[in-house]
């Protein structure tokens, strides 16, 4: 997957969740209300994804996190909103330098994105997948003492998303499968914007 942009929705257990989502335009792929749903977007939904995911966040309120990612770019943007208030937004780009913005206070989830603790079990022997490859001794170190108080703010420097691994974890520790979205959104056509006028 070169792109994938997605929502992760707190539905509350609001029964009326779906006609909710319906409102702003997300087509329900399923009946089921869990605690958090995952919604994609068409790659061309990256402002959507945010205006909604902010829009149901105030009107559940609850949090809600939007997200892109562009792999063959390296290019990642996360949007955190509690209760309709941005609360972090995070954006990466190999090409401009890195993690060029980040805004807000850490948040719990943050562990799951920055961190692969399977990686770094004592029965693996596989090299983190955020953690560029040449590191100092100090910078290892570093990035243990980050790992361990999950907070990776004194690390962005050695971090580097290249894959969507990092949000395929994401969706596993909030508890909604990334390979099964309940809701999409798609960009509405000309035609059905001409109707309603």
């Amino acid at each position: 997957m070169s792109t994938w942009v997605a929502a992760l929705i707190e539905t509350q257990g609001r029964r009326d969740f779906w006609d909710l989502a319906r409102e702003q335009g997300v087509e329900p792929l399923s009946t089921d209300v869990p605690a958090r749903v995952l919604v994609d977007f068409e790659p061309s939904g990256r402002e959507a994804a945010v205006q909604i995911a902010q829009a149901l966040s105030a009107e559940l309120s609850a949090s809600c996190l939007a997200f892109a990612a562009q792999t063959n770019a390296d290019v990642y943007e996360l949007h955190a909103f509690e209760r309709g208030a941005r609360v972090r937004r995070l954006a990466y780009s190999r090409d401009g330098g890195g993690w060029f913005r980040v805004e807000g206070e850490v948040q719990p989830w943050e562990r799951a994105f920055f961190f692969d603790e399977a990686s770094t079990s004592a029965d693996s022997d596989a090299w983190p997948d955020m953690l560029w490859d040449e590191l100092a001794d100090e910078d290892v170190a570093r990035y243990e003492a980050a790992r361990r108080a999950g907070d990776a703010s004194a690390v962005l420097d050695l971090l580097h998303p290249s894959s969507t691994g990092p949000l395929r974890r994401l969706c596993d520790a909030l508890g909604v499968s990334p390979d099964a979205p309940l809701g999409r959104w798609r960009k509405p056509g000309l035609g059905s914007r001409l109707l309603r006028r």
